[in-house]
C-alpha cells in the first residue's frame, strides 16, 4: 500500500507560503515553549541525529532539556534565536 504525504506547500502557514526562505513547518508548532529534538534539529537545517550528537557531546548550539536519560527538549526562543526566526 502506498502512503502520500501531503507537500510541504499544502501544510505550510500563509505567511510562510510567501516567503521562499522559510522553513517547512514541523509538527508540533502549536505555541508550545519547547521544541523536541526533530522539531529543533528541522528549524536549525540540521539532521535530528546531528542535534543530538552534539547535545550528548555538551557541543549542541542551544541548551537541550533533558527529560529523560534519551529524551530532550530545546527552547522556542533559543532555537528562533539562533535561527533567525524571531528578534
Amino acid at each position: 500500500m502506498e502512503s502520500r504525504t501531503p507537500s510541504v506547500a499544502s501544510r505550510m502557514d500563509p505567511a510562510e507560503a510567501t516567503n521562499p526562505t522559510a522553513r517547512p513547518p514541523v509538527e508540533g508548532s502549536n505555541g508550545s515553549l519547547f521544541y523536541s529534538e526533530p522539531e529543533a534539529a528541522a528549524r536549525l537545517g540540521v539532521h535530528r541525529t546531528t542535534l543530538r550528537a552534539l547535545a550528548l557531546a555538551g557541543r549542541a548550539p542551544v541548551e537541550p532539556i533533558a527529560i529523560t536519560a534519551h529524551r530532550r527538549i530545546y527552547r522556542r526562543a533559543d532555537i528562533h534565536r539562533l535561527a533567525g526566526l524571531e528578534p
